[in-house]
């Protein structure tokens, strides 16, 4: 389930960040910190409202300071409601607030894998924290369709992209996990689609319990008798192989220790793979400098906290590796010659980049290599919304540094006008 939405409110749009310490939050910071709820039982809207008799230093303190810790807060009293009076609320908010509960559990496990991860990658934790809130709101979820990708757990990854990660663990740890030898198969042979029949039996066990809170329980039992005959004809051997790997993902995809590192191995290999090298370099500490904000831990990377070949890795994650080829066609970047680009400028890459066919409400674009590609329009819409949002996740509370630049909604529908006549190439 990847979150289009943002939850929280910024004010006016900062026309200038520091890159090398913008206005981000430290990682402890931007998750709850277990702090004792206010008691909103009284109050008429659990989601804006404060109690009676609290002053303005009292509603800064909990906005800015403590912002994660009321979001959970408000969350929770409105599951309390909505479990005494089923309907006061619409599913989508019942939905989100029992996210926003669930990604408050295990924070200090979240926070260590998260640290951990950022370490042994050298991904800036706050773009890892941003693009897991991004895909979930830091819960555990289980297996979500989305689109036919299947994706489970906190990281929202589906098989093959956990297999990629499995396949670092040491074998021992495969063994335990029930993860097989893939002999002569690659990550790439374990479709997705291969979790579908898993999904629909699982779906039927829920009874009144919404698919969102679907657990590795609810695929217990089911054999490969049941599944076989709805996969792709295959030899015994192969269809064992597919089998246990299933099995084992839906067993363990909701780990947090596993998912969270697994996504930061999964961004290393897009940001090795499809980050040029001139924004890989960009945009990082020299030997004496680092984050200047006073975190609880030693700031873990020499990339800066919003570094933008990163968030690019972030954007072919969301929405491919072609993703590049669309910066470079927006600024006609010839012979890897890439000028020192922002986040900002990634973000006005992947809205304007590319012109539009109104036809088929395509973007076409063409890369440096002068390989013709294309893609929806839509996916160019969401991909700059997601890579800023992921930047909004993790800005102090009342500043702002990243916003979309989307006109309207994102809609698979017509395309807006506004895009139809762009020429998709940044001005000179």
């Amino acid at each position: 389930m990847k979150i289009t939405f943002s939850l929280l409110v910024f004010i006016s749009f900062s026309v200038q960040a520091q890159w090398d310490n913008p206005a981000v939050l430290c990682p402890e910071e931007i998750l709850p910190q277990n702090i004792a709820c206010l008691d909103l039982t009284h109050v008429k809207n659990p989601s804006i409202d404060f109690p009676d008799g609290m002053s303005a230093d009292e509603k800064f303190e909990w906005t800015h300071k403590h912002f994660s810790d009321l979001n959970l807060c408000r969350a929770q009293e409105l599951l309390n409601r909505e479990t005494k009076r089923p309907g006061s609320f619409t599913p989508l908010q019942a939905e989100l607030s029992w996210m926003t509960v669930d990604g408050g559990k295990d924070v200090p496990l979240k926070l260590q894998s998260i640290l951990n991860a950022s370490k042994k990658y050298q991904i800036p934790p706050q773009i890892l924290i941003g693009a897991l809130t991004q895909e979930s709101l830091l819960a555990s979820l289980g297996v979500a369709p989305d689109g036919g990708n299947y994706s489970c757990g906190i990281a929202q990854l589906n098989i093959q992209e956990w297999c990629g990660g499995i396949s670092l663990v040491s074998g021992a740890d495969r063994e335990r996990l029930g993860w097989p030898q893939l002999g002569e198969m690659g990550c790439g042979d374990l479709s997705p689609s291969l979790l579908a029949p898993f999904y629909e039996i699982a779906l039927s066990r829920l009874g009144t319990r919404p698919d969102y809170k679907m657990t590795s329980t609810d695929f217990a039992g089911i054999t490969i008798d049941q599944i076989q005959g709805k996969w792709p004809a295959a030899s015994t051997e192969i269809q064992t192989t597919r089998f246990m790997a299933v099995t084992s993902f839906l067993k363990n995809c909701q780990d947090i220790s596993l998912s969270i590192p697994f996504k930061a191995q999964t961004l290393k290999s897009l940001f090795n793979l499809y980050v040029p090298n001139a924004l890989k370099f960009q945009q990082t500490y020299t030997t004496r400098e680092t984050f200047n904000r006073s975190c609880k831990d030693p700031y873990p990377t020499k990339f800066y906290p919003l570094h933008t070949g990163w968030l690019l890795a972030v954007a072919a994650y969301n929405a491919g590796p072609r993703q590049t080829q669309l910066l470079e066609h927006y600024f006609q970047i010839q012979h890897n010659n890439f000028p020192e680009l922002s986040p900002l400028d990634l973000i006005e890459a992947l809205h304007w980049g590319g012109k539009v066919k109104e036809s088929n409400r395509r973007v076409i674009f063409v890369g440096q290599n002068g390989t013709l590609n294309s893609q929806a329009w839509y996916k160019s819409c969401v991909v700059q919304r997601h890579v800023a949002r992921v930047i909004q996740h993790v800005t102090e509370p009342g500043k702002s540094i990243a916003r979309s630049l989307e006109q309207a909604a994102c809609s698979q529908g017509e395309v807006p006008h506004y895009r139809v006549i762009s020429s998709g190439i940044k001005d000179q």
